[in-house]
């Protein structure tokens, strides 16, 4: 299991200074985005915090101002009462009313105020936890946009290795959605002009061996010379025998 992990590992990482350089560079690049967008987003909850903290300061003197008026108004009640108990009752529900009002708003502000730093919580966490996980995604793509573009090039890499000892005979094709499509169909191209040269050149060097062959006077090692180079050039347009290759 180990191995084939290494395996997986090494096919998608086929150039890694090349690969993790572009990954790395766009990794930066949204990094810097989402830094300045969760700079602007901090900023506005914490305006938004300081708001509620100060709304909550408005209503706590607000409060303290109306159980003053209040102390204020039953003794002005009581004085003008007298023996009006009626009156004073009255006045004293009214009272209770307002006192009660003003602890239900100063309750609520100060619900809100907790609603609100909460909310900034948990925002700060979802920004953190979508950070790192679009870092994480972006690496992933990164390596995997990457590799369409290196397995092409290794591939081709090790392609131009066997054309250059002289095989032509190239079965092998990119993988489906790999780039550099059009690089790789010219480099076919130029395989297949190679082979037609070389199979004309074949041709010509058959009828020359051919003719020395029947002629007595050539020395045997002219004719085993071209024997030799015919071999050589019969190789380089034999199809090349079923290998396994990493996959790319």
């Amino acid at each position: 299991m180990a191995m084939a992990h290494a395996r997986r590992k090494k096919s998608y990482l086929l150039d890694p200074r090349f690969q993790l350089k572009w990954t790395g560079y766009l990794v930066a690049v949204v990094l810097v985005v989402m830094t300045a967008l969760g700079i602007i987003i901090g900023r506005t909850a914490v305006r938004a915090a300081d708001t509620a903290s100060l709304a909550v300061a408005q209503a706590e003197r607000a409060y303290e101002e109306s159980k003053a008026n209040s102390i204020l108004a039953r003794r002005s009640v009581e004085l003008a009462a007298g023996d009006n108990p009626t009156l004073q009752a009255v006045m004293d529900e009214s009272l209770k009313e307002v006192d009660t009002q003003s602890e239900k708003n100063l309750s609520e502000v100060k619900q809100r105020q907790a609603d609100i730093l909460r909310d900034r919580r948990n925002l700060q966490l979802l920004l953190g936890g979508a950070g790192v996980a679009l870092l994480l995604l972006l690496v992933l793509m990164g390596v995997v946009i990457t590799h369409r573009i290196v397995g092409p090039v290794h591939k081709m890499k090790r392609l131009l290795r066997r054309v250059s000892t002289g095989r032509l005979v190239i079965e092998e094709r990119l993988r489906r959605g790999d780039e550099l499509e059009d690089l790789f169909d010219t480099f076919l191209q130029m395989t297949y002009s190679l082979r037609a040269q070389q199979s004309a050149r074949l041709a010509t060097l058959d009828d020359t061996l051919r003719r020395a062959e029947a002629s007595s006077s050539t020395p045997t090692d002219v004719v085993d010379g071209l024997r030799a180079l015919r071999a050589q050039m019969v190789i380089g347009l034999e199809r090349r025998r079923a290998s396994m290759h990493p996959v790319e």
